[in-house]
């Protein structure tokens, strides 16, 4: 293994350790740095490969283990592990010595499969009648009550596991792209994007909201299942995120087409992020693709 190497896998691994691990010491910028804590251990993998990859993710895992004993083995297979060795073999998958899986075919794959580990979840709640609903509720309660704050603990329980699994899931896709887009600038990167790769995500994610949407509908009318509220939100979170990244591209292509200012884009991207509520019309643009061709439309003004 060549020295430049071997540096960049110990710079790798070392970063996302202090990374995860800067909060702890510097709380207001650590908070900040823990969300780009995936971006060292892409970074690795994309340039070198997943062995070098697996060499890097040891020394996070070492302090993971140092300081949280046995459960920080736990954290960091769930936080760092599993998402980055997910994606990164998807990202190298390879049929007839061709990469099988585009960018667009990695979002979904990741989000459909973290929704089905999510539903699963769910029912095995529901079959085995567990109360972690009414001990989390109790809980908040006592909180509130302790603090003198007037809330909604019900509603609070019903939106933070969606908001939750929105901003992980985030998280792990932004850290990706952006490991991936400094490779490529760098040149560093093993595989190079391609023309005939799959641009377009799945339709089945419009379906998806729709059905997240009428079953919160319905279980706030007919059901009022509390379990079934946690659940339907979750989903419709979870539906929401590939729709808000296609929705992305599709801005960035219009914004191309129309020949805007690359500033425009990133202010408009940063915007998004900041106020939130814009989230909703970038969504609304991935969920009508399907229906109006806008990526295939702007694609081919841009190239």
């Amino acid at each position: 293994m060549a020295k430049d190497d071997l540096r960049l896998i110990i710079q790798g691994g070392a970063l996302c350790a202090a990374f995860s691990f800067m909060a702890f010491f510097v709380p207001i910028l650590g908070s900040i740095f823990s969300y780009f804590s995936l971006l060292p251990i892409f970074y690795v993998g994309i340039c070198l490969g997943m062995k070098s990859y697996l060499l890097a993710v040891i020394i996070p895992l070492v302090g993971y283990f140092i300081l949280l004993g046995s459960a920080g083995i736990g954290i960091f297979s769930i936080t760092i592990f599993a998402p980055s060795l997910t994606i990164l073999y998807w990202h190298f998958f390879k049929e007839k010595n061709t990469y099988k899986y585009s960018a667009m075919d990695i979002l979904h794959r990741l989000s459909s499969r973290f929704l089905a580990l999510v539903t699963i979840g769910f029912c095995y709640l529901k079959l085995t009648n567990n109360p972690i609903f009414e001990t989390l509720t109790h809980k908040i309660e006592t909180i509130n009550n302790l603090a003198k704050i007037p809330s909604a603990p019900n509603l609070l329980i019903e939106t933070l596991p969606g908001i939750i699994s929105f901003l992980g899931l985030l998280m792990v896709w932004l850290n990706f792209q952006m490991a991936y887009t400094l490779a490529l600038k760098a040149n560093k990167s093993i595989r190079k994007p391609t023309e005939k790769q799959n641009i377009f995500l799945s339709p089945i994610w419009d379906v998806a909201l729709i059905t997240a949407l009428w079953l919160i509908i319905a279980n706030h009318l007919f059901i009022d299942s509390p379990l079934l509220s946690i659940f339907s939100r979750t989903a419709l979170c979870i539906c929401a995120f590939p729709l808000l990244i296609d929705g992305l591209e599709i801005a960035q292509l219009i914004a191309k087409a129309y020949k805007l200012p690359p500033a425009l884009t990133v202010i408009f991207i940063v915007l998004t992020f900041l106020l939130v509520w814009p989230m909703i019309f970038v969504v609304v643009l991935g969920l009508v693709e399907p229906l109006c061709g806008l990526k295939k439309k702007y694609y081919s003004k841009s190239n």
